[in-house]
């Protein structure tokens, strides 16, 4: 009324204008009141200036009184125009309203879906779907998982904390018939609070619970809702099956390397046992036949497969042990790489072997931070490795030098080798690197095992004039006295 008032008030002021003027100024001040105050206020702006004009500007004047059919005609027709113009604005704003909220929609649909894309933990999945979900509508969100009959739900997550509350028999009902209750629904629409289940079949599944006491259908917010959800469903869903594939596939290989295990045991330990048992069977049948140097051959015989009995049992043992280790980490100390190299050399002093042992470690070599049991036992299996293959009467060299700022650990024999693509990831447990291998192919594990570790590096060379080098490469502690 304060616009028609303006119009009218505009329409005395300004002496030159003529009706048709007066009409559009009443016109604008409807539009106006349309476009700001809504259809219903339009309607009684276009009522005032009907009004108006008929009774400043319309002959008679200062009447309500029409003096002809033409002036009616006039008035009715801006009363017509008026309303129409109305009803075109507020079609105007509610179909931009619409458009705005639907790109919201859209956007928000969008962030949330590159949002879960990312997720790859069933719990984190659910939390940013719950918290997305409460910032998109501004309710009390939250989703309650059901355990494992789906006769009770726990409420995880929520925001914000401690608002959301919900019936147990509700969220029941919706996972036994895969239907929602509550406002904007078909099922107990008087209830305060808006429980969908994840998925629309009958199951056991998480629950989404928006409290609010009435939705409007007409908004398609109860359609807007499910959306969200079902992006959340199937990125939990995903997320599931991703799991579920991993533990198979985890599954499978530890099938897979129990059965090689088995395999191995029962290949490596056969042999062994036979011969053990051949030399056992003839010195007792036939001991009375045989001089001395066959029977001390035969005790040998049975000596040397012991000690490969021993040998790989205390292997499958020491690879459980420090895969247990790694679990934790190992604590490591400062040691002497001359005092590790001797400590190793020192095993091998009373035993008979085929080849020599030489060391080399220069006086000046810095302190490596390691655990000198594991390091040693490395460096024994890389000898053993080696007196099986060495050829020649060159002695394997066992010993440490400093390269740079690294220590590095090595043993070097004139063996076989290595193919010349093999590198130290290739190493796998119960895998022989030659076919002349007597053991178990866990010498080389344990050694990655135990480089992995200590952070250090494991690195396998061809020498120059045939044989390998197999380095450990260690960080050199530069601690005070050790240089």
């Amino acid at each position: 009324m304060l616009l028609v008032v303006v119009a009218t008030l505009a329409s005395f002021l300004i002496a030159k204008l003529g009706t048709t003027d007066i009409v559009m100024l009443y016109l604008l001040a409807v539009i106006a009141t349309s476009y700001y105050l809504g259809f219903p206020a339009a309607i009684i702006a276009a009522i005032g200036s009907f009004l108006s004009i008929n009774f400043f500007f319309i002959e008679p004047r200062y009447t309500f009184e029409v003096a002809n059919s033409e002036s009616w005609g006039a008035l009715l027709g801006f009363l017509a125009v008026s309303i129409v113009i109305a009803s075109l604005v507020k079609r105007l704003q509610t179909q931009t309203y619409e458009a705005e909220k639907a790109k919201q929609h859209a956007e928000f649909a969008r962030e949330l879906a590159e949002k879960l894309s990312e997720l790859h933990d069933e719990d984190n999945v659910l939390d940013a779907g719950c918290q997305l979900i409460h910032r998109a509508t501004e309710l009390p969100t939250g989703i309650a998982m059901p355990d494992l009959h789906g006769n009770f739900f726990t409420l995880t997550y929520q925001y914000p904390a401690e608002t959301v509350k919900f019936d147990q028999r509700a969220a029941k009902w919706c996972c036994q018939n895969g239907k929602m209750i509550g406002p904007g629904s078909n099922n107990w629409p008087e209830s305060g609070a808006l429980v969908m289940p994840f998925v629309r079949l009958p199951g056991v599944f998480p629950i989404l619970v928006v409290i609010k006491e009435t939705i409007d259908s007409a908004d398609n917010e109860v359609t807007y809702l499910r959306g969200l959800l079902d992006q959340i469903a199937m990125a939990y869903q995903r997320v599931r099956n991703e799991k579920r594939a991993k533990d198979a596939e985890r599954q499978a290989q530890e099938e897979s390397i129990q059965n090689a295990l088995l395999a191995s045991v029962s290949h490596d330990m056969r042999t062994p046992l036979t011969a053990i048992l051949g030399a056992a069977t003839t010195l007792i049948g036939q001991r009375a036949e045989l001089d001395e140097r066959e029977q001390i051959k035969l005790l040998e015989s049975i000596s040397s497969e012991v000690r490969h009995l021993a040998n790989s049992t205390e292997n499958i043992l020491s690879l459980t042990r420090l895969e247990s280790i790694g679990k934790h980490g190992v604590p490591l100390d400062f040691q002497f790489p001359e005092e590790i190299v001797g400590a190793v050399l020192r095993h091998y002093h009373n035993r008979t072997l085929q080849h020599e042992l030489r060391s080399e470690v220069p006086q000046d070599i810095p302190l490596v931070q390691a655990d000198d049991v594991l390091l040693a036992q490395a460096l024994g299996n890389l000898i053993d490795n080696a007196l099986a293959f060495h050829q020649g009467t060159e002695p394997i060299l066992v010993g440490a030098e400093l390269r740079d700022t690294r220590v590095v650990f090595y043993v070097r024999d004139r063996g076989d080798g290595f193919p010349e693509s093999f590198r130290a990831e290739h190493i796998r447990k119960f895998q022989r690197m030659s076919k002349r291998s007597k053991g178990m192919g866990l010498g080389l594990a344990i050694v990655k095992t135990i480089v992995h570790l200590h952070n250090a590096e494991l690195q396998i060379h061809t020498r120059d004039g045939g044989g390998t080098s197999v380095e450990l490469v260690f960080s050199a502690s530069m601690a005070e006295g050790a240089i």
